[in-house]
């Protein structure tokens, strides 16, 4: 079987409980009441939720919030391995893969977007019952403003599986080599709910303490995306920002794709 296939295969086992929720939840009843993320009481003050929406269907999702707009994207799976020992139930697999978009500034100032994801999970198999127990997943991104010669890198590792704790987090950071952005998950709805199977909800950019940026970006297809960027920051730190928000945005389509 091929390894891509062989991973969907165990990612639909592992997490069946929520693509239920995903598929089951598309009632009226399920969409009426919608989620907000909880959000940093400074940012939620100083700053407005964007929806972030998606426009037609295309590999890398074409997504709208306010001013910033992506225009084009191309991407896809790129190379695998899998190993298994004889006699073992365990089995080793890492996949590596890229992809790029543009995003647009008021139709204007272009941002270009490189992607890397390096994916490396151990899964146990025994007859027909499979399941994952850990999935790192290292996402890298560079971010080139074509008005701009600052060059930005932005790294994220996900984890999930049954030796995750908690069965799902992430971290990361955002640098032009001087300045130094801290990325946090958040976990929790703003009604101080968890989501079921306690994925992540969105995260927030912080420096020095202080939120600047946040983006909702949950795997749950439900749940509207969301993104706030703070109302004095510097047009180059905004952009930058919402390059980031949006690059989250499409590598969460890329996790809930693997999980369909």
């Amino acid at each position: 079987m091929n390894f891509i296939h062989k991973k969907v295969k165990i990612m639909k086992k592992l997490l069946i409980t929520t693509i239920g929720i995903i598929m089951i939840a598309t009632s009226p009843a399920a969409l009426k009441g919608q989620k907000i993320m909880k959000l940093n009481n400074d940012l939620k003050s100083s700053s407005q939720p964007v929806e972030a929406k998606r426009k037609g269907m295309s590999t890398v999702g074409k997504y709208e919030f306010g001013s910033y707009r992506i225009v084009s994207g191309k991407g896809g799976w790129g190379i695998g391995t899998s190993k298994k020992k004889m006699f073992s139930f365990k089995t080793n697999t890492e996949s590596k893969s890229k992809s790029s978009f543009v995003l647009t500034i008021n139709d204007k100032d272009t941002i270009n977007v490189n992607t890397s994801t390096n994916t490396k999970f151990s899964e146990t198999e025994i007859g027909d019952f499979a399941f994952l127990n850990n999935s790192v997943d290292n996402y890298s991104v560079i971010i080139s403003p074509e008005y701009d010669t600052t060059l930005w890198k932005m790294a994220v590792t996900f984890n999930m599986g049954e030796d995750v704790n908690g069965e799902f987090n992430a971290s990361g950071a955002l640098t032009d080599g001087k300045v130094n952005i801290q990325i946090r998950e958040v976990r929790v709805w703003e009604d101080g709910k968890t989501p079921m199977m306690k994925v992540i909800c969105g995260y927030e950019f912080y420096l020095d303490n202080t939120a600047l940026a946040a983006v909702q970006s949950c795997i749950d297809a439900t749940k509207k995306k969301f993104v706030w960027l703070k109302q004095d920051l510097d047009k180059p730190t905004k952009d930058v920002l919402a390059a980031a928000s949006a690059a989250l945005l499409v590598h969460t389509d890329s996790q809930a794709a693997q999980m369909n």
